[in-house]
């Protein structure tokens, strides 16, 4: 059993595990990863986990959201890794769109937006990364101008998570206007129109059940009233939106090392070598208690990090901390489970080790690089 440092996390993971165990999560994971290309999003299992709650946990009650804390999120998003990564990613992005809607949106946006994303009625995503602004992320070569009540939208964004098929998006781009200094701004844009190109990135290695898009944008037209907040604050509010999500995905591989670590410990006292169980051997121990030092770390920062979110406390440094560290932590569990079961892992049709080890390889990459967290840490401390 995972360690809580708060009850409430306990009804969180058997509300958790009652939903996966009811739909046979660990299998319908397995299914979505290997259905062929190009993998189709997959809008009935969708619609499943949004009529259930999980895309709107956090969101605000006014809005149709569940009011989760930030600490009770990330524990569903650990558990949901816990039994398929990519299932966790799916329900996430939801999450990551709607944050910049909830503390920078008027109330018309709010209530145009935020309610049907809540309800999975309408499929969000967060446009940031292009192809030559990624962990550069100032370098948008996206432009808004000014068009009377209007901006038109020249650009591309890569890498989208959803963009492939959802219907609208959190923008970030340079808008173009007399008297405005070239600087990014936030624009919440409707994809279903005339000008904008959408498609499924393929052959991803891993988190298949989330698909990724690319999209084109050619003189889109996008209402001014749809601007989030201030004129140049985007690059601020996708800092600010990232640190959130930052821990968002700290809590995913600590979801995706625990389900390694067990793997692991439960295979080594039934594997048979020399006449007794791996687990006799010193090498699988040690491999064990470094597996087990490394989860329980990167879970305690992960929930600091989510109680300073919930008391609204500054968390950039903390955030980046636990993403940075969980994540790492993840890749040397499932590398160590990996090696434990030798071929057993390595050959899917055996174990959960193989996709265990293709799912956590993006998340010391998404929402920024560890290279990135490093800057980010080094940066804050040496203010």
């Amino acid at each position: 059993m995972a360690y809580n440092i708060d009850p409430k996390q306990q009804a969180v993971r058997d509300e958790v595990r009652e939903f996966c165990r009811k739909h046979d999560i660990i299998k319908k994971g397995v299914e979505l990863d290997r259905r062929p290309e190009p993998a189709q999003f997959p809008f009935d299992y969708f619609n499943i986990l949004a009529k259930a709650g999980f895309m709107k946990y956090s969101y605000p009650t006014i809005y149709g959201g569940g009011g989760k804390s930030g600490l009770e999120y990330n524990t569903m998003i650990e558990e949901f890794a816990y039994h398929d990564p990519a299932t966790s990613l799916l329900i996430s992005i939801q999450q990551l769109a709607g944050q910049p809607i909830i503390h920078y949106g008027n109330d018309y946006l709010k209530e145009k937006y935020l309610k049907p994303a809540a309800n999975g009625d309408l499929i969000m995503c967060f446009m940031l990364t292009e192809p030559e602004a990624g962990s550069d992320a100032s370098n948008q070569k996206t432009v808004a101008t000014s068009d009377g009540d209007n901006y038109v939208i020249n650009g591309e964004k890569i890498f989208i998570m959803h963009g492939d098929i959802a219907e609208a998006g959190v923008l970030f781009c340079k808008i173009k206007e007399e008297g405005i200094r070239d600087r990014v701004s936030t624009l919440i844009i409707d994809l279903k129109q005339s000008g904008v190109t959408q498609r499924t990135l393929e052959y991803k290695m891993g988190m298949k059940c989330a698909t990724t898009g690319h999209i084109k944008l050619e003189n889109v037209l996008v209402p001014k009233k749809n601007l989030l907040g201030e004129l140049g604050k985007g690059f601020r509010f996708a800092m600010q939106t990232l640190d959130g999500a930052r821990i968002g995905i700290a809590a995913q591989a600590v979801g995706i090392a625990q389900r390694a670590f067990d793997e692991a410990l439960s295979y080594s006292k039934k594997r048979m070598a020399f006449g007794a169980p791996i687990a006799k051997l010193q090498a699988i121990q040690w491999m064990i208690a470094d597996m087990s030092c490394q989860l329980e770390a990167a879970r305690m920062l992960t929930y600091k990090a989510s109680l300073m979110w919930d008391r609204g406390e500054k968390f950039g440094t903390e955030a980046a901390q636990a993403k940075l560290f969980a994540t790492e932590a993840a890749g040397f569990c499932v590398d160590k489970a990996m090696q434990i079961h030798g071929g057993y892992g390595f050959i899917e049709e055996f174990s959960p080790i193989g996709k265990l080890y293709r799912d956590q390889r993006v998340t010391e990459i998404y929402e920024g690089t560890s290279e990135i967290q490093r800057l980010v840490i080094a940066s804050n401390l040496l203010k």
